[in-house]
Parts: C-alpha cells; structure tokens; sequence
C-alpha cells in the first residue's frame, strides 16, 4: 500500500517535532491515529540533517522498534529490532539482513525554523 493510502497520515504542513527532540545519531517516532491503523513516522538525525521513513520494516511488515522510542542506530544504519536488517539513515535501503534490495519507505518532509513538519515546502510566491 502506497504511503499515501495509509489512513491516519498527517495533513500537508503538520508538525512532527523539533529538531532537537530526535537525540543526535539517533531516532525518534511520531504516531498519528491509534491502535493497528496508525500512521508511525521514523525520523533520524545526524547533526542537522533529518530522514524520514514509514515506521515499517519491509521484510516482516513490523515497526523497526521493539520498544517506543528505542532504536538501534549504528554508524549509518538504523537496525530492525525483529529482524536485524541494517537500512541506510540517506535512502533507507537495506544493505544487510533478510530484506537486502528493499527499502524502507521515505516519507517528505521539511523545515520551519527549529520544526520538522510533514510534507514537502510549500511553494514561494513571487
């Protein structure tokens, strides 16, 4: 299912959080509706850059977390907690484990000042 069918996605311009609630080298999930059909974002963070991905393991369908807000970042991966695939933070391929080839699914995002917001910039005016 495409990311955008998923119910529960964030409006266009909806705040995920600021960038400094995602611990450098590190991850944090923002959830949005409740039970089974939420929609789970992943961010990750090194320095100022920011990724984001559905909160989904490609492999086995499962959230890459076993815990909230507990993820297993390594050097330039973050780890599925079920299944020990390493997906690159940059494109979120997974180079190692059970999924090689897949990919988790890039989510677009932007910034206001300190804010991650869900959804790309919106467009400048002359």
């Amino acid at each position: 299912m495409n990311w955008m069918e998923r119910p529960n996605r964030p409006e266009p311009g909806a705040r995920l959080c600021a960038l400094g609630d995602i611990p450098d080298c590190g991850a944090l999930e923002v959830q949005f509706g409740d039970g089974s059909e939420n929609f789970r974002v992943l961010l990750l963070r090194r320095g100022e850059r920011v990724w984001t991905y559905l909160n989904f393991c490609p492999h086995f369908s499962l959230p890459l977390n076993y815990q909230p807000q507990t993820f297993l970042v390594l050097d330039d991966a973050v780890v599925c907690a079920h299944h020990t695939a390493f997906f690159n933070l940059s494109d979120g391929r997974c180079t190692d484990g059970p999924c090689v080839g897949n990919s988790l699914t890039a989510l677009p995002h932007h910034r206001v000042g300190d804010e991650i917001r869900f959804g790309a910039a919106p467009a400048v005016s002359p």
